[in-house]
């Protein structure tokens, strides 16, 4: 009998456990981390529930994969931006300000999904924390590259990184068209000041 149970359970399409997060990243992105469960889970991707422990553990398991899911593809992108070769450190602003305006290899409603998620949960709080940590200090390093010293480079970078989280925060709603004609404004805005030392380097 155990053994016809543990076919019954056998997933009936050849899922993986990348569907599966697929699945709760969008329920999450949704519904919010209360929605992640793995009946609706298992509804939306049309198996049985018990197809989902042939990948997990438990919730707890796919709620870890998920966060470290959002921790790693969504800052890809930046980090690629900040490392970019060969470039200078003006096309590296430009790259990584363009990751946040096109959403190319990010995701701002993944962001916003996981924030609220920190509110409910100390280690996803820090997790966001390491994270706002690590892209700032992407920021940074492209400052210190313009040409200002570290302490300008990291008030930049934490204006320059707080001004986009704040954009999101507030829900404003410019079109791709808007956000392209103000580009190079904010790009300006937020790239240029006083206490620039060096001519900008090109890695």
């Amino acid at each position: 009998m155990r053994a016809a149970t543990l076919l019954a359970d056998k997933p009936r399409l050849r899922l993986g456990s990348d569907d599966w997060l697929l699945a709760a990243r969008n329920a999450l992105i949704s519904g919010g981390i209360a929605a992640v469960k793995v009946e609706p889970l298992a509804a939306s991707l049309g198996v049985t529930a018990g197809s989902f422990y042939w990948h997990f553990q438990n919730r707890g398991a796919l709620y870890a994969k998920l966060l470290k899911d959002w921790e790693t593809v969504n800052s890809a992108a930046m980090v690629k931006a900040a490392e970019l070769e060969p470039a200078t450190a003006e096309e590296r602003f430009k790259a990584f300000v363009n990751v946040w305006v096109t959403e190319q290899g990010y995701s701002s409603a993944y962001d916003a999904a996981v924030r609220d998620w920190a509110r409910t949960s100390d280690k996803v709080r820090s997790a966001v924390h390491a994270v706002d940590t690590l892209r700032v200090s992407l920021l940074k390093g492209i400052f210190e590259d313009l040409g200002y010293d570290a302490d300008r480079a990291e008030v930049r970078a934490r204006i320059t990184y707080f001004h986009q989280v704040g954009f999101y925060a507030l829900d404003l709603r410019d079109d791709e068209q808007t956000r392209l004609r103000l580009r190079p404004l904010y790009v300006e805005a937020l790239r240029d000041g006083p206490g620039r030392k060096s001519t900008p380097k090109r890695i």
